[in-house]
C-alpha cells in the first residue's frame, strides 16, 4: 500500500513540475515576444508577465515608452531635416567613401535637370562631371573643404555653378562629403551686362570727348586760326556736345527707368490726337526727307490711361527711327486699334529693315543693327530700350517685325487700364 502512495505522489509531484515548465515556457516566449517587438521599434500588445515578473514587465514598458518618444523625436528632426533641404535655394548632395548619392534635395535635382531619384548611384555616373568627382575625391583624401566654380553645359543654356565640398562623418564614423551648389548663372550674367554696359559706355563718350579734344587742342595751337574755319570747328564741337548731351539724357532716363525710382504720373488720354500731335512735330523732317508720314487711329478709341510724358517719348523715339533708316520716297504708317482691355499702337516703315540675327537684340542697350550707320545719323542705340522699358512699366509689351530690306513694324499693346508698377 505504501508504495501505491509513493507512486501516485511522484506522479503528482511530475505533474506539477510539467505544468510549471509549460507555464515558465510560456512567460519566457511571451517576454521573448515583447522584447522582438521592442527590438523592431513596436509596441507589444501586452507587457504582462508571470506573478513575480511585475517589476520588469514596468521597465520594459517604460522603455518602450521612452523608445517611442526618441522615435517620435526623429521622426519630427528627419521631417524638419526634409523642410530645410526642400526650402533651400542650393543644391545639396551627401556622398560616401565611394562617391555614391546618399541625399540630395529638391533643388540638386533642378539644378542638374534629373527626372529620376539618384541616390544608390555614384557623382560620375549622375552628373558626368569631372570637376565634381575630383572635388569629391581631394576633400576625402586631404580632410579639407573644396571651392571651385564650374561651367556646365545644360540642355538649355550653360550654366555658372559654384561648388563647396566639405568632408564629413556619418553617425557610424565613416567618412564622406556634402557638398552645395549655388547657381550663379544669372549673377554671371547679369556681371556681364554690367561689364559690357560700361564697355559700350566708354566707348561711346570716348568718341564726342576724342573730338572736343582733338579741336579744342587745334583752337588753342591755332589762336588766329582764320574766322571761317572756327566757325566749321564749333559747328563740329556743337554737333557732338549734341550727340553727348543725347546720349547722358538717354543714359539718365534709363537708369530712372530700370530702378524704378521715377513714378508715373498716368491720366486718360485721347490717343488719335495725342498721337496726331507728336506726329505733326515730325512732318517736317519727313517731308525734308520726303517720307510720306500717314497716322490712322479712330477718334472713337476708348481712352488710355498713361503718362503722357511717357508716352510720348515712346511715340517720338519711334518715329525717330523710323524716319532716319527710311530711303527717300519711303513710307511710314502708324496705326492705333482696340483689341479688348488694350490699345496695339504699330509703327511699320518701308526702310532699310533689320537682318534676321539682329532682331532679337533691338531692344537691348547700345544693341545697333550697323552701327556706323546709325552713328551717321547721330543714334545713341538706347532708344528702343527706352521705350521697352516705359511699354513694361506701363504693363504692356512690345515686339518688332521686319523683313530685311522692305521695313520694320514695332508693335506696342498697353492696357487701357495699367497696373503701374511700383
Amino acid at each position: 500500500m505504501g508504495w501505491i502512495c509513493g507512486l501516485l505522489l511522484a506522479a503528482l509531484l511530475a505533474l506539477a513540475w510539467w505544468v510549471a515548465h509549460r507555464r515558465s515556457l510560456a512567460h519566457w516566449k511571451h517576454l521573448e515576444t515583447v522584447l522582438d517587438d521592442l527590438s523592431a521599434g513596436r509596441i507589444p500588445e501586452s507587457f504582462g508577465l508571470w506573478k513575480g515578473g511585475a517589476p520588469i514587465a514596468r521597465r520594459l514598458e517604460k522603455l518602450a515608452g521612452e523608445q517611442q518618444r526618441l522615435h517620435q523625436q526623429i521622426s519630427r528632426e528627419e521631417s524638419n531635416l526634409q523642410t530645410v533641404l526642400a526650402s533651400m535655394e542650393e543644391g545639396l548632395m551627401v556622398v560616401d567613401a565611394q562617391h555614391v548619392l546618399r541625399r540630395v534635395n529638391p533643388s540638386f535635382l533642378k539644378l542638374f535637370e534629373l527626372k529620376n531619384d539618384p541616390r544608390g548611384q555614384t557623382v560620375l555616373r549622375t552628373l558626368r562631371e569631372t570637376q565634381i568627382e575630383e572635388m569629391v575625391s581631394a576633400a576625402l583624401k586631404t580632410g579639407e573643404p573644396q571651392t571651385r566654380d564650374i561651367s556646365m553645359n545644360g540642355n538649355k543654356q550653360q550654366r555658372h555653378v559654384a561648388v563647396h565640398a566639405v568632408p564629413m562623418r556619418d553617425d557610424e564614423g565613416q567618412p564622406g562629403v556634402v557638398a552645395i551648389f549655388r547657381d550663379m548663372s544669372r549673377l554671371k550674367a547679369l556681371e556681364d551686362v554690367r561689364r559690357e554696359f560700361v564697355a559700350n559706355v566708354s566707348h561711346e563718350l570716348r568718341t564726342p570727348l576724342s573730338v572736343f579734344h582733338g579741336y579744342v587742342e587745334n583752337l588753342l595751337d591755332q589762336p588766329t586760326m582764320p574766322r571761317k574755319e572756327q566757325a566749321e570747328v564749333f559747328h563740329i564741337l556743337r554737333k557732338h556736345s549734341l550727340r553727348l548731351n543725347a546720349l547722358l539724357e538717354d543714359l539718365l532716363n534709363l537708369a530712372r527707368l530700370e530702378t524704378r525710382h521715377e513714378k508715373l504720373a498716368p491720366e486718360p488720354l485721347a490717343l488719335a490726337a495725342f498721337v496726331g500731335n507728336v506726329v505733326d512735330d515730325w512732318k517736317g523732317r519727313a517731308e525734308a526727307k520726303k517720307v510720306t508720314l500717314t497716322l490712322e487711329a479712330a477718334p472713337e478709341l476708348p481712352p488710355l490711361e498713361a503718362d503722357p510724358r511717357r508716352l510720348e517719348q515712346v511715340v517720338t523715339n519711334l518715329l525717330e527711327n523710323a524716319i532716319k533708316y527710311t530711303e527717300e520716297g519711303g513710307q511710314i504708317r502708324i496705326t492705333a486699334v482696340a483689341i479688348g482691355e488694350e490699345i496695339e499702337l504699330r509703327v511699320a516703315d518701308t526702310g532699310i529693315g533689320i537682318p534676321p540675327a539682329d532682331l532679337p537684340h533691338i531692344f537691348e542697350r547700345f544693341y545697333r543693327a550697323d552701327k556706323s550707320r546709325t552713328r551717321e545719323h547721330g543714334g545713341t542705340g538706347l532708344g528702343l530700350s527706352i521705350v521697352k522699358h516705359i511699354v513694361q512699366i506701363h504693363g504692356g509689351s512690345v515686339k518688332a517685325e521686319s523683313t530685311y530690306g522692305k521695313g520694320t513694324v514695332i508693335s506696342l499693346r498697353l492696357p487701357l487700364k495699367p497696373a503701374v508698377a511700383d
